[in-house]
């Protein structure tokens, strides 16, 4: 998906859309108060994340704008959120060292050093 500004912004919306779904889906699976412990629930967020990894070398590029890194990262917010049992007012960069995940940025940019 290429937008006409070469910014993929629409690409990050589709794959944000995509994260979304896949989180509430599993939502239903692993409720707030009662499911299952945090290992087993940073498993099946790795299974969401790798919904990310598809796009995650053109979304680097996409990192340059502030609009894509606000989108991605309150997606990952919600992951995150998930894997902790986080209360909605906990901070992006908390949950994510709560939940021992990489921020989105750092990770997709670590991701195609490699």
């Amino acid at each position: 998906m290429i937008d006409d500004r070469l910014n993929f912004n629409t690409h990050v919306d589709y794959g944000c859309e995509k994260l979304a779904k896949a989180i509430n889906a599993l939502a239903r699976i692993m409720p707030s108060n009662a499911g299952p412990s945090s290992s087993k629930r940073r498993v099946l967020a790795s299974v969401s994340s790798s919904v990310l990894e598809y796009g995650g070398h053109v979304w680097v590029a996409a990192l340059k704008t502030h609009r894509s890194r606000v989108k991605l990262s309150s997606t990952i917010r919600l992951m995150t959120k998930r894997v902790v049992s986080a209360h909605m007012t906990i901070s992006s960069t908390a949950v994510c060292v709560i939940a021992g995940m990489i921020p989105i940025d750092i990770f997709l940019v670590q991701d195609n050093q490699c």
